[in-house]
C-alpha cells in the first residue's frame, strides 16, 4: 500500500501539521474486523519425502486460494494449473503435525474371548503458510480477485424444530457440535462469524417465534448489541427419520437473500448454507470477471475533526483490499478529500467501505477548496 500526500500550497499552520500527522499515523495497525489466517492451511500428507510434500502443498494452496479469492471452484481454473504445479514457490514456511488417534479395536479371533486394542497409525498433517504478497501478485497478474483481510462479520441465529418442539440454538447447551460445524465451514471460506450469547438479554429480545416468523425488525434489533455487518438466520426442521428441511435468510445492509434446502441431517444443511453465504458475499466483494485494472476514485469524508479521526480514516483506507494507493488531496476544518487508486471498480470499493461501521454514505457537499470539487465520486461522513 502506497500513501502519497499531494501538497497544497494553501495549507499552512494547523492544516499542514495535520497533513504531516496523517503521513505518520497511516503506518499504524487498523482496528477493523480482519481475518488473520487467509494464507494458512493444514492438509493431510502421506509422508515427508519431497514428492509427497509437494503434492500436499499444492492442495494447501488451493485451500488458500479459495479463502483469498472467495470462490470455492477457483482451483479448477486452467490459468492456475501451472501455479499449483509449482506451489512450493509461494511457501513461506511449513511444519508437520501428528494427530492423536484412538486405539483401533480388533475383533477376537476364533476361540478367543477378547482382543487387545492396538494404536492406530497417527495421521500426519502438513501446516503451510504462504507469502501473502506473492500470492496476491500472482492472482492479480492473472486477472483474478483478491478479497483482503477486511471482511464482513456475521451473526448467526439458528432455530431447531424436532419432536414437536422449537428452540433457538445455544452453542453452550448443544455442546458446540452444530455451531462448530458452522464455524468450521466459515473458516474454510475466510468468513468471521459469531453466535449470540443467548443470555437473558438475548432471550428477552429474540424469541423462537420471532425467528420462525422472519420478523425482520425484531431480528435486526436483537442483533444490534453485536454490531454485525450481516445477519444469518436458519430454521432447521426434522420432517422424518433421516430427512431435514431448512429455511435461510441473509440480511446484509438493505439486501435480504432467502433460500430453502433439504438433507439427511442438520449438520449437512448448516455446512451447505455457509458455503452459499460465502458464494453470495464473494460475488459482492470479489466478483470474478470484474475489471481489475487501476482506477482512481476521489472520495470526500466529512466529520473528520481531530487527530484520532485522521488516524482512523487513514488506517481504514489501508485495510481495503481494493485500494492500492492513497493520495491525500485536500484538508478542511472538518473534512478530507482523497484519491484512492483501486482495483475492481467503484462498487467493490463501496462494499468494503460499508464494513466496520466507520463510514456512512453522505450527500454531496461543496469543499472549501474548489479546485478539488470537480471529479469527486463518493461522499461519506464519519459515524
Amino acid at each position: 500500500m502506497q500513501v502519497v500526500v499531494l501538497m497544497n500550497k494553501k495549507l499552512t499552520g494547523r492544516y499542514f501539521a495535520l497533513w504531516l500527522f496523517a503521513m505518520v499515523v497511516f503506518a499504524g495497525p487498523v482496528k477493523a474486523l480482519q481475518v488473520s489466517d487467509l494464507y494458512e492451511a493444514e492438509v493431510p500428507v502421506a509422508g515427508q519425502d519431497a514428492a509427497q510434500r509437494a503434492e500436499a502443498i499444492s492442495h494447501a494452496l488451493v485451500q488458500v486460494l479459495v479463502k483469498v479469492t472467495g470462490h470455492r471452484g477457483i482451483g479448477s481454473r486452467s490459468e492456475l494449473a501451472p501455479e499449483l504445479r509449482n506451489a512450493s514457490r509461494y511457501v513461506q514456511q511449513y511444519r508437520y503435525r501428528l494427530l492423536d488417534t484412538p486405539a483401533a479395536e480388533l475383533a477376537p479371533a476364533a476361540g478367543e474371548e477378547t482382543a487387545e486394542a492396538v494404536p492406530a497409525e497417527p495421521q500426519r498433517m502438513l501446516q503451510v503458510s504462504f507469502d501473502s504478497a506473492a500470492v496476491n501478485g500472482m492472482l492479480r497478474g492473472l486477472g483474478l480477485p483478491v478479497w483482503g483481510e477486511n471482511r464482513p462479520g456475521g451473526l448467526v441465529w439458528i432455530g431447531i424444530e424436532q419432536n414437536g418442539k422449537r428452540q433457538l440454538l445455544n452453542p453452550d447447551a448443544d455442546n458446540g457440535e452444530l455451531s462448530e460445524r458452522i464455524a468450521t465451514g466459515a473458516r474454510s471460506r475466510g468468513l468471521p462469524v459469531i453466535f449470540p450469547l443467548m443470555d437473558l438479554e438475548d432471550q428477552a429480545n429474540m424469541g423462537v417465534a420471532d425467528l420462525w416468523g422472519d420478523f425482520e425488525s425484531t431480528i435486526r434489533n436483537a442483533s444490534q448489541r453485536y454490531s454485525p455487518d450481516l445477519i444469518m438466520t436458519g430454521k432447521l426442521m426434522r420432517i422424518a427419520q433421516g430427512h431435514w428441511r431448512s429455511s435461510w435468510r441473509l440480511y446484509h445492509g438493505d439486501q435480504v437473500s432467502s433460500w430453502e434446502d433439504q438433507a439427511s441431517d442438520k449438520e449437512s444443511l448448516t455446512e451447505t448454507a455457509m458455503q452459499r453465504v460465502a458464494d453470495l458475499l464473494s460475488e459482492r466483494f470479489a466478483p470474478l470477471g470484474a475489471d481489475f485494472s487501476m482506477n482512481r476514485v476521489r472520495i470526500r469524508v466529512d466529520g473528520v475533526v481531530d487527530l484520532q479521526d485522521y488516524a482512523s480514516l487513514g488506517r481504514f483506507f489501508q485495510s481495503q483490499s481494493a485500494v492500492e494507493k492513497v493520495e491525500l488531496i485536500a484538508v478542511e476544518p472538518d473534512a478530507m478529500t482523497y484519491d484512492l487508486h483501486t482495483r475492481g471498480g467503484t462498487q467493490v470499493l463501496q462494499q468494503g467501505l460499508d464494513l466496520g461501521g466507520l463510514l456512512i454514505a453522505a450527500k454531496s457537499a461543496t469543499p472549501l477548496d474548489l479546485s478539488v470539487e470537480q471529479g469527486i465520486d463518493l461522499y461519506y461522513r464519519l459515524r
